[in-house]
């Protein structure tokens, strides 16, 4: 078995998340946050292969698997609204084929004020990205919007999206623009991350418009204070 480590945990997800409770979607052992969460992941039972290429992935770079808490697709997940207070994940959201929908539905279980800590690859990252286009808002917009079932089926160790920060921001125009509920704002970006390094880094502090929970200055002057 080879093994070549586990990966330094981000500084900027310590400054912003440490002492809270949140959730961790898409665990890997040689990839810890290292953080107060409940892991959401593929099972054996959920998804059989895709579980099996990812156990494997871990079981050669440390010599272990992640442990899953609730298994479930990243973009459905199985809990309350408002329930939590961030959800974070590295290297998933290109895996999912309907990207604003999912992020939908993580702002669904953030309560008002909680974060959306995300990296995903730069487009050199996996070598069979290299030669494609960074993935059009367009396109994303009509995943979502035809909601399709029969998107081609991705190996999983391909891409459904190609990122980059242009288009990062471009996603949190839409939601911002589409959503009377909610804006994404935007506390912290990085070019490159601060974990692994092959990633890009964006935050937002989730705000829902019509929630009690908190007072909306004082969350604004905590948001100001923390970035």
């Amino acid at each position: 078995m080879t093994s070549t480590g586990i990966s330094p945990e981000s500084q900027l997800a310590h400054f912003l998340l440490e002492g809270l409770r949140g959730i961790e979607i898409g665990p890997a052992a040689h990839n810890p946050f290292g953080l107060h969460t409940i892991s959401v992941g593929l099972s054996k039972q959920l998804n059989p292969a895709d579980y099996e290429i990812f156990a494997r992935e871990q079981l050669n770079r440390c010599g272990k698997v992640a442990e899953i808490d609730i298994s479930a697709d990243a973009s459905s997940l199985p809990v309350p609204d408002d329930s939590t207070d961030f959800v974070i994940h590295s290297h998933v959201w290109e895996h999912l084929s309907d990207s604003l929908g999912a992020l939908e539905e993580w702002v669904r279980v953030v309560r008002h004020g909680g974060y959306i800590f995300v990296i995903v690859p730069k487009r050199d990252a996996l070598p069979s990205d290299k030669a494609r286009p960074v993935t059009p808002i367009e396109d994303l917009v009509l995943r979502r919007n035809s909601r399709s079932e029969t998107a081609p089926i991705q190996p999983a160790t391909q891409h459904y999206t190609v990122f980059s920060p242009k288009l990062l921001f471009q996603i949190e125009g839409w939601f911002n623009r589409t959503r009377s509920d909610a804006v994404l704002v935007r506390v912290a970006f990085q070019e490159t991350d601060d974990k692994v390094g092959n990633g890009h880094t964006i935050v937002w502090r989730v705000k829902k418009k019509f929630s009690n929970s908190l007072s909306y200055a004082a969350d604004d002057a905590d948001a100001l204070g923390r970035n």
